[in-house]
């Protein structure tokens, strides 16, 4: 009886060792899935890049999602037939998210999509350090983006 009583008490701190790692370990699985380290270590420091709802209503510049708000203007012209040039100039904030991440990542790539759209693939050559530069792209997609920053989507 005794050594029943004792197995069966072994098993239950066995369980609950076991469902505790579990726990513990399907967190920080959790936690890596949601959040981009751009700072050198498991806590992102000062560019904290998390994943949020809403992807296909953004302008994402590698992980950094870019929403209506994060914008202090936007201007368009015409480039050649049928390509528009987007001028746009980002929130301090948000500029100073694009500069960490790509300063953490010079010599490699970076995609710019309008939601889930992949716009182009462009090599990181150097850090942004200025909030003002220019996208070119397709009439179509320079009207989904003007349209989603005029709503205030995102």
């Amino acid at each position: 009886m005794y050594l029943k009583l004792l197995g069966s008490s072994v098993m239950v701190i066995l369980v609950g060792a076991l469902s505790f790692y579990g726990g513990v370990s399907y967190q920080a699985a959790l936690y890596d899935d949601l959040c981009l380290d751009l700072g050198g270590g498991r806590n992102p420091g000062d560019y904290p890049i998390c994943v949020m709802d809403g992807a296909a209503e953004a302008l994402w510049l590698g992980p950094i999602r870019v929403t209506a708000e994060d914008f202090s203007r936007v201007e368009t012209d015409q480039a050649t037939e049928g390509q528009t040039q987007v001028h746009l100039s980002l929130n301090p904030a948000v500029a100073a998210a694009l500069n960490g991440f790509t300063e953490q990542s010079v010599g490699g790539q970076i995609e710019i999509r309008i939601g889930g759209e992949l716009i182009n693939t462009v090599r990181i050559a150097e850090a942004v350090t200025t909030k003002n530069f220019t996208i070119v792209m397709t009439d179509a997609q320079a009207e989904q983006l003007v349209l989603l920053i005029m709503s205030g989507n995102g």
